[in-house]
């Protein structure tokens, strides 16, 4: 299954409940043209979205498709510690190249590249205020972000060989 954005509903990102986050001050490395890749969504296409993401926020409806990490810690408190989490992002999502949806509540959502909220992820996740989910439009992937510094990534699997290589490997650490 596919997520398709409607391209009409997309709104200014200083026009967004959360794009002070990507403000200068904030955010001082980003640049006008990787801003532009931060798309927020309507509030009437936000709550559309999420009853797409709605089902893939319920675990039962993940487990025969999916595969998941182990909690993945996404502490910020240091450059080493972000470095590690955007590291163990790469890995594992790697094999997807697709623009992402993110959603912190029914009706603040946005799109961008997967390359964009890799690199500026403790924009996106803010500890003690979010529990965020993010997707593939693919729907090959969800993330589940949550306010205690944690992150869980379900992976599509492409096959039962895979699923039960997978269940091995976890297993076995």
């Amino acid at each position: 299954m596919n997520i398709v954005v409607d391209d009409k509903e997309i709104v200014p990102l200083n026009e967004f409940e959360l794009g002070w986050r990507f403000e200068k001050t904030r955010c001082p490395n980003i640049s006008e043209s990787e801003k532009k890749k931060i798309q927020p969504v309507s509030k009437i296409e936000s709550k559309r979205l999420n009853k797409v993401i709605d089902y893939y926020e319920q675990e039962y409806n993940l487990r025969e498709k999916f595969t998941q990490t182990d909690w993945i810690s996404a502490n910020a408190e240091s450059d080493e510690k972000i470095e590690r989490f955007r590291n163990q992002l790469e890995l594992t999502l790697e094999k997807w190249d697709e623009e992402i949806i993110i959603t912190w509540h029914r009706n603040i959502t946005l799109k961008t590249t997967k390359k964009i909220f890799i690199k500026y992820w403790t924009d996106f996740l803010y500890p003690s205020s979010d529990d965020v989910t993010l997707i593939s439009e693919k729907t090959n992937w969800v993330m589940f972000y949550r306010h205690f510094e944690v992150a869980n990534i379900w992976t599509k699997i492409s096959d039962g060989n895979d699923r039960n290589n997978q269940k091995k490997n976890s297993y076995s650490r």
